[in-house]
């Protein structure tokens, strides 16, 4: 049994990973900003008689994230598996989102990870052992337009998530990635939508049609928690975890062409642009 500490609990991936380890005897720790209005999730944990408990954590916070690390020390003595997965989405031009907006993206899906990380890798090391897994995006690994200041904050994190691994392997401790493509969550209700006269609209139908398609399969959180399972049980993890057909895809057809290549490819237009694309990942997502 493993004492794993997961951000982000309350709704979708977060939520369904902490109830996941938890149904596979793992001792669970769900951090959610608001836990009074978790009561569904608390009915689940009492229904089920899960080894699992609430904990008030808020990632922009360095006091709550403080607190909430406290807890689970008091209550465990150990912290052996941090899943960073609260974050929160954003679909705009570069130009049309507002400052104030770019640093809400980056302080949740970056640098609320990163006071994680300082509060939980001094113990790991200590311990020397632990596993992190950091909640990327497909996003990290491929970028569209109007998705520009949400994948800087995914890129962002696979490069701290890359340099981490490198860092913590003399102290035993395994960095992994989880990169999911479309999921159904409510992740992205909370970013802020594009102005609906906005100067980029033949970036945003091209996004809307890829997120349309990719709906029609998407993998689900569930999907998503086993690999993060896969991240915290196995003996030979990977770094990175693709979740979703479209991810892998996705990323395979990306990797294939050369940045030249990749953006000649987008400034096409009409029945080139949905040819170049299917060339290169093997999906119509543009028909």
């Amino acid at each position: 049994m493993s004492v794993i500490l997961v951000t982000g609990s309350s709704t979708g991936i977060g939520k369904e990973t902490a109830l996941h380890m938890a149904r596979k005897g793992h001792r669970v720790f769900a951090g959610l900003r608001s836990p009074n209005n978790a009561t569904e999730l608390q009915d689940m944990i009492a229904a089920e008689a899960l080894p699992m408990e609430i904990v008030q954590l808020d990632i922009t916070d360095g006091d709550s994230v403080e607190r909430a690390v406290r807890t689970v020390m008091d209550r465990t003595g150990r912290i052996d598996a941090l899943v960073n997965n609260a974050g929160i989405g954003g679909g705009r031009a570069v130009e049309e989102t507002p400052l104030e907006e770019v640093r809400e993206v980056f302080e949740t899906n970056y640098f609320g990870t990163v006071r994680m990380l300082l509060a939980i890798t001094p113990i790991m090391r200590e311990q020397r052992s632990g596993r992190i897994v950091n909640m990327s995006s497909l996003a990290g690994r491929m970028v569209f337009g109007c998705h520009g200041h949400y994948s800087a904050a995914k890129w962002a994190l696979e490069g701290l998530s890359e340099a981490l691994a490198f860092e913590m392997a003399e102290f035993n401790v395994r960095v992994a990635l989880i990169e999911p493509g479309s999921v159904p969550t409510p992740a992205w209700e909370k970013g802020t939508p594009p102005p609906p006269d906005s100067h980029y609209m033949r970036s945003l139908e091209r996004l809307g049609q890829w997120a349309t398609h990719t709906m029609k399969s998407p993998a689900s959180p569930l999907d998503v928690a086993e690999a993060v399972a896969h991240a915290i049980e196995s003996d030979a993890p990977h770094f990175r975890y693709p979740v979703g057909q479209d991810a892998v895809e996705d990323i395979a057809g990306r990797a294939s062409v050369s940045d030249d290549e990749w953006i000649e490819a987008n400034r096409l237009q009409g029945d080139a642009f949905r040819q170049r694309w299917l060339e290169i990942v093997g999906v119509d997502y543009f028909g």
